[in-house]
């Protein structure tokens, strides 16, 4: 037993290595680019905290060109929430203050990191001092053409939707923006995002809903499934934190052969399934369970919510 826990760390270290390879390349000029700029977060959540972690990691940008916004302050009410805030500023000398107004008007770049329900009266608050500015939204169900509404013509607005693996540097994000964004702000913003999300992708906002049913909630799905089998692990004898270690390093180990054999998922999972054999029997059980098409309805659950939110907001 103890030899099998070994192992499994073991590999749960391989797995985080090759998880968290760096996937793009950055020229030296882009690197001068994002130096160049100061950075400024509306909110100071659990996801702008990571988005800002994240950048400061990549080393091409540094504390010093970050100022964090909270109507709370340092004195956040939330301890939990406070703990990891007050070690990012202090670690790495991020500017912390209460006000966005100076926080606007300094920064290139505005990441609006805040409650879908206080996005649009907090930008339109600023919208004298978002001029020019680059803003980039992570708020859910709120448009490209409601932000605009509520700022100056002159604003070039991105969206972009992360899922929430993001916080540990493995996420994923989709983005679209107004026709007023330019190559040049694409370019910053991806070299920035390539940091904290391996895939990046520009969709049609039209698709935003589907990519959050396929992407943004099925790390919800994942964790059921990934507690069903560790339940079934116990039910037949397994040790709850073995059996749980055996299925997190198996769906990572089954991501990465997808990611690095470029066979399809079809062929991979055939070579599992050998004639007659063990694994063929728990196929046709999930066929007979109708896994497919609950997983499908699941992300078409999830596509029509949100556009029922969309049209709410």
């Amino acid at each position: 037993m103890m030899l099998l826990n070994c192992c499994i760390v073991k590999k749960s270290n391989l797995f985080k290595n090759i998880i968290h390879t760096k996937r793009y390349a950055m020229s030296a000029d882009m690197k001068t680019v994002l130096a160049s700029k100061h950075y400024g977060f509306m909110g100071s959540g659990n996801m702008s905290q990571a988005l800002v972690k994240g950048f400061l990691a990549s080393n091409v940008v540094t504390g010093s060109q970050v100022t964090m916004t909270d109507r709370y302050g340092l004195s956040f009410p939330d301890a939990e929430f406070l703990i990891p805030l007050k070690s990012l500023c202090s670690k790495y000398g991020v500017e912390y203050i209460q006000t966005n107004e100076p926080m606007v008007e300094k920064s290139d770049v505005v990441f609006a990191c805040v409650k879908p329900h206080i996005l649009l009266p907090a930008l339109k608050s600023l919208s004298d001092r978002l001029n020019d500015k680059l803003l980039v939204s992570i708020a859910a169900g709120i448009t490209l053409d409601q932000i605009q509404q509520a700022v100056p013509k002159s604003t070039r607005i991105i969206r972009i939707m992360p899922n929430t693996p993001c916080l540990v540097g493995v996420g994923t994000a989709v983005y679209a923006h107004t026709s007023s964004v330019t190559d040049e702000d694409i370019n910053l913003i991806s070299a920035l995002c390539s940091s904290i999300f391996p895939v990046f992708e520009a969709i049609p906002e039209s698709l935003f809903n589907a990519a959050v049913g396929v992407s943004g909630s099925s790390p919800a799905y994942i964790y059921m499934i990934t507690e069903a089998i560790t339940d079934a692990g116990v039910l037949l004898g397994l040790p709850r934190p073995i059996a749980q270690k055996l299925i997190v390093n198996t769906i990572l180990g089954s991501a990465v052969m997808m990611q690095k054999t470029g066979k399809s998922t079809t062929e991979l999972k055939n070579e599992v399934c050998s004639p007659g054999g063990t694994t063929i029997q728990g196929v046709y059980a999930l066929e007979k369970g109708n896994l497919r098409a609950t997983l499908m309805d699941a992300v078409q659950k999830v596509c029509a919510r949100g556009e029922e939110l969309s049209k709410k907001s």
